[in-house]
């Protein structure tokens, strides 16, 4: 799979890939138990509300949500089409492979677009180039977003000097990350610079914020939220 130079690098694809492809049921294990997503999907559920025809984008073969509360799905990931043959697929839901950066469907073709903790594992080779694919996902969700539909974006956000460290010691962590953990480094932002990127290409942004359980997976981990400085937030933003 070839990326732009200032793209999602090849070792952040295959680690995504292997991760969740590998953990796929101890992942939807925690999802669908830990109390922080337990919450959380009822916050989904509500924002999908009204959508028909939705793209779930970085989904994994896992829904942090009710699927039947919309008529149709179509889940993107890196790899769907290496799912195990046990996999059981809900019949309104079609899964095709392909990368957030370069969405492989037509332009205007959903009513809602969402992306479900995806932003903090675009990661690139440098801040600034996952800053880039932060920007490019959401330009790239824009252009397959039909007129009044809206982009969900579910994410841990963290505040602005956990981010300010996680830039500076981010070229060593990467490489620390990548030999201790199984599972992919990630960069967290802080719900302003989300924001921000959003007000690019939509006028209409919604923040809600979710709160915490006792519990969090990190690192494909389960940790107590009170060591953690994250905040679950859900930004609803619709093109005019």
């Amino acid at each position: 799979m070839t990326k732009p130079s200032n793209g999602q690098s090849n070792e952040s694809v295959e680690q995504n890939i292997s991760f969740f492809r590998d953990n796929l049921e101890t992942y939807n294990a925690g999802i669908q138990k830990l109390d922080t997503y337990v919450t959380l999907r009822k916050y989904i559920n509500d924002s999908i509300q009204g959508v028909d025809n939705l793209l779930d984008i970085g989904n994994g073969g896992v829904f942090d949500y009710d699927v039947s509360l919309v008529n149709k799905i179509v889940g993107l990931d890196l790899f769907l089409d290496k799912l195990p043959t046990s996999y059981i697929c809900p019949s309104n839901v079609t899964l095709k492979t392909g990368s957030a950066l370069d969405i492989p469907e037509s332009n205007e073709t959903y009513d809602g677009v969402m992306m479900v903790m995806l932003i903090h594992h675009l990661i690139g080779k440098t801040v600034e180039s996952s800053i880039y694919n932060v920007e490019k996902s959401i330009e790239e969700a824009y252009r397959v977003l039909k007129s009044k539909g809206k982009m969900i974006i579910v994410e841990s956000c963290v505040p602005k000097w956990f981010y300010q460290f996680e830039k500076l010691v981010f070229p060593i962590a990467e490489r620390i990350i990548d030999k201790i953990f199984k599972h992919p480094a990630t960069l967290q932002y802080p719900a302003s610079i989300l924001k921000n990127m959003l007000e690019k290409k939509f006028d209409k942004i919604k923040i809600i914020d979710v709160p915490l359980g006792r519990w969090v997976m990190i690192y494909g981990l389960k940790v107590p939220t009170f060591i953690t400085p994250i905040s679950p937030k859900i930004f609803i933003a619709e093109k005019i």
